[in-house]
């Protein structure tokens, strides 16, 4: 279920940027993510790939620029799912079938 935008501690910002997900117990494995907005505390990201409310997950940033002032300055960032929910989308442009939220680990936040 995704949270309520009241209860939100930090601003979101809308970005979208393509990235490799990798579970943490399949590393070896990435596959296909959207960043779709992010703040200082996670992001949400749009995937074909099902994962589970507290799994842990490592995300790569194809569009990585260190001199970039926006979140695809950091290369990676890494994080626990929070929430999740099915996607679909009416324009037939969704970049995956579920949507979740990500909660960064304490040092990998994006700071605006």
């Amino acid at each position: 279920m995704e949270p309520h935008e009241g209860k939100r501690h930090y601003q979101r910002y809308d970005y979208s940027s393509p990235m490799n997900l990798y579970r943490m117990d399949y590393q070896d494995q990435y596959y296909y993510a959207e960043m779709k907005d992010y703040s200082q505390g996670g992001l949400s990201l749009l995937t074909n790939e099902k994962l589970v409310v507290g799994q842990f997950v490592y995300l790569e940033m194809k569009d990585y620029d260190m001199d970039a002032t926006g979140p695809e300055k950091n290369r990676s960032y890494s994080g626990s799912v929070k929430w999740s929910s099915p996607y679909s989308s009416s324009d037939g442009d969704a970049k995956g079938s579920y949507k979740y939220g990500i909660e960064y680990y304490e040092s990998a936040y994006y700071q605006s």
